[in-house]
């Protein structure tokens, strides 16, 4: 439960880990139909997203890409939680912003997690945010280099226009379909504790030297 507040205020306040880079923005392309489908059983939510076409902006220094193809596949993992009127559940998943469909092609970016989502019961909205730490989430592109995909990160999914509005069906958040837009940031690789060790020893090697050179 800690774990699931703590990813919840980090968006309701609008914070991001410290030294989190934005990645890229997104939302998908103007569809007749929505592009969410979440289904349920009274007991597990299951979202999804089938391709639907996507643009992603300020994308890895900028670039805006018109037409990628988004693929969503997330489980709910444990009971509804309520806070209020808010809403709680974890949810575990995959991901992908690829050039061709089925996450076929280049792939801009793509990743697994776990995270918290939640919304206000009788809402429009509902959110899944993944912010690691303390949630899970792993990065690949073969656009933006691993060094530039590292924790701490985020992974934030707004859905709107729920219909039916958001309501719980036995233990778990009931079906809707919804539209998508959000936002991705990582880190980039810290220097390696080596790497450290080796700077310092170098540090006070100099020192060392310019002491000595002062004796002198």
């Amino acid at each position: 439960m800690r774990v699931l507040l703590t990813s919840a205020l980090l968006v309701l306040f609008g914070l991001t880990p410290a030294n989190a880079t934005l990645i890229a923005s997104f939302s998908e392309n103007p569809s007749a139909t929505p592009t969410i489908v979440a289904t349920d059983n009274g007991t597990t939510t299951h979202i999804t997203a089938s391709d639907p076409s996507t643009q992603l902006t300020s994308f890895f220094g900028g670039s805006t890409i018109s037409n990628a193809r988004f693929l969503l596949s997330a489980t709910s993992v444990d009971p509804v939680t309520t806070l209020g009127t808010l809403v709680f559940q974890h949810y575990q998943g995959t991901f992908c912003f690829s050039g061709g469909p089925a996450c076929s092609g280049t792939d801009y970016l793509s990743g697994s997690f776990t995270d918290a989502s939640f919304g206000a019961l009788g809402g429009q909205g509902l959110t899944l945010n993944v912010s690691s730490p303390p949630d899970t989430l792993v990065l690949s592109s073969d656009v933006v280099p691993a060094s530039e995909l590292q924790s701490p990160s985020t992974f934030n999914l707004t859905f709107a226009n729920l219909a039916p509005l958001l309501h719980i069906h036995g233990t778990t958040i009931a079906g809707f379909t919804a539209d998508f837009s959000g936002t991705a940031s990582a880190s980039s690789q810290p220097v390696s504790e080596p790497a450290s060790a080796a700077l310092l020893g170098l540090g006070l090697l100099g020192l060392g030297l310019i002491r000595l050179k002062n004796q002198s």
